[in-house]
């Protein structure tokens, strides 16, 4: 093994990498902007104040088996009764819409999105009262939490 061997630089996205179908795509009350969480990525940042309960969605990519994804940063699996489990896969940015711009949140305190799945279709919702103007759409999950169901952890999460 060579020890002198160093990581590629992280490839930085910009306002001109991103296709001309997303940024017509973006609602009027959000931007494209460096994101606070990931330099390295663009983040989607609210212009106007959102107020909770806002759905945003629904999520586009190809529709590829879990083997043919490359990465997991702009992807979400979904069920399909006929096909089994298949990922919604934008991390090609001419496949997918603004939402693929949407950032992990570091903590839950900062989360102001969650993603619901209707009709095997990904959609974000605003949590908070209000995101504020100028803050950064971001998601977080609590994973491997077991909860009676589904909908008792959506209504624990949108009701606060």
């Amino acid at each position: 093994m060579n020890q002198n061997t160093t990581e590629p630089p992280a490839v930085v996205e910009t306002l001109a990498d991103v296709p001309e179908h997303v940024l017509r795509g973006l609602p009027e009350d959000v931007r494209l902007f460096p994101s606070a969480v990931d330099k390295t990525r663009l983040g989607v940042w609210a212009t106007k104040s959102i107020l909770k309960g806002k759905k945003f969605g629904p999520f586009v990519g190809d529709k590829k088996k879990r083997s043919q994804v490359k990465s997991n940063v702009y992807m979400w699996e979904v069920y399909y009764p006929n096909l089994g489990w298949m990922c919604v896969d934008a991390t090609d940015p001419k496949k997918g819409n603004w939402l693929r711009y949407i950032n992990w949140a570091r903590s839950g305190k900062e989360q102001n999105l969650f993603p619901l799945e209707i009709n095997r279709t990904i959609y974000y919702k605003s949590l908070k009262v209000s995101v504020s103007e100028k803050n950064q759409l971001l998601l977080y999950l609590i994973r491997y939490i077991s909860f009676p169901s589904t909908q008792s952890l959506i209504k624990l999460i949108l009701d606060g």
